[in-house]
């Protein structure tokens, strides 16, 4: 009897727990195809005018676009830096090794307020003012943690027997790097790769500090926009958005399965 109210009080605190978490995602994608300039749910009408007046406004497609390049550059070099920070404190043992990583994870810990101020200030000192540079360096140090802590895992559950099986039948480095090494680690690499993509796409405190009148990115586009103006277009931005998440979350389960991703991440 005991066994039975517990099961049915854990599954009734299961609902109400995403009831709550999906709640707003339900609200914001319904609101989106309303057919009317009221923020109201349910919409008493529905329709796609929204996320056509979107995709007709300039500032929004390119904000999107400077987005994705953003993202798409840091998060590329990000994983480069990953890889090798991380080869070198897995498979290496030198003086300084913690702090070297401690250094690189350190974005994670830092408030971004910060870590945009002190990049502003840098980079007016100076003389670095090309804003596309600096929204990506800017992005690649905080989408290190993410890539160097993925590929750190994958690396530490690496039986490297293998590689050395490899290195005695005649394989040279590289090449035992690229067909033994890389097929092992891959799901740590994908990890890494869409999670540092994200964390540049959305980064909105970061970016603020670093863009120019051509960089402005979809978030800070989103607020500015939300200052002047309230109205189902934002809902269709986030609608999409949402749809962006959902497909990254498909390709994670495509390619690594998403038990693998939550192993890693607790590594």
């Amino acid at each position: 009897m005991k066994n039975s109210l517990g099961s049915a009080a854990l599954g009734i605190y299961v609902l109400i727990f995403f009831v709550f978490l999906l709640a707003p995602v339900i609200i914001i994608v319904g609101i989106s195809f309303s057919d009317s300039f009221a923020m109201d749910f349910p919409p008493k009408g529905y329709s796609l005018r929204w996320f056509n007046y979107i995709l007709n406004r300039k500032e929004f497609v390119n904000a999107f676009y400077v987005s994705v390049i953003i993202a798409i550059a840091a998060s590329v070099a990000s994983l480069v830096l990953g890889i090798l920070a991380s080869m070198a404190i897995v498979r290496f043992k030198f003086r300084g090794k913690a702090l070297l990583e401690s250094l690189f994870m350190s974005p994670a810990t830092l408030p971004t307020v910060i870590i945009g101020v002190a990049l502003l200030q840098f980079f007016s000192v100076t003389g670095f003012m090309n804003s596309w540079n600096r929204l990506i360096l800017g992005h690649v140090i905080i989408c290190i943690p993410f890539t160097l802590r993925s590929i750190s895992a994958s690396l530490y559950g690496f039986d490297k027997s293998l590689e050395e099986a490899s290195l005695v039948l005649g394989a040279n480095h590289l090449k035992t790097f690229y067909k033994i090494v890389l097929p092992i680690v891959r799901p740590g690499i994908v990890v890494a790769l869409i999670f540092a993509f994200i964390t540049s796409f959305d980064n909105f405190t970061i970016s603020m500090f670093l863009i120019d009148a051509a960089t402005i990115t979809l978030p800070i586009r989103i607020l500015t926009f939300l200052q002047w103006q309230f109205d189902p277009s934002v809902a269709a931005i986030s609608a999409l958005l949402i749809f962006l998440t959902f497909v990254v979350i498909m390709i994670i389960e495509k390619a690594v399965g998403l038990g693998s991703m939550a192993f890693m991440r607790n590594q």
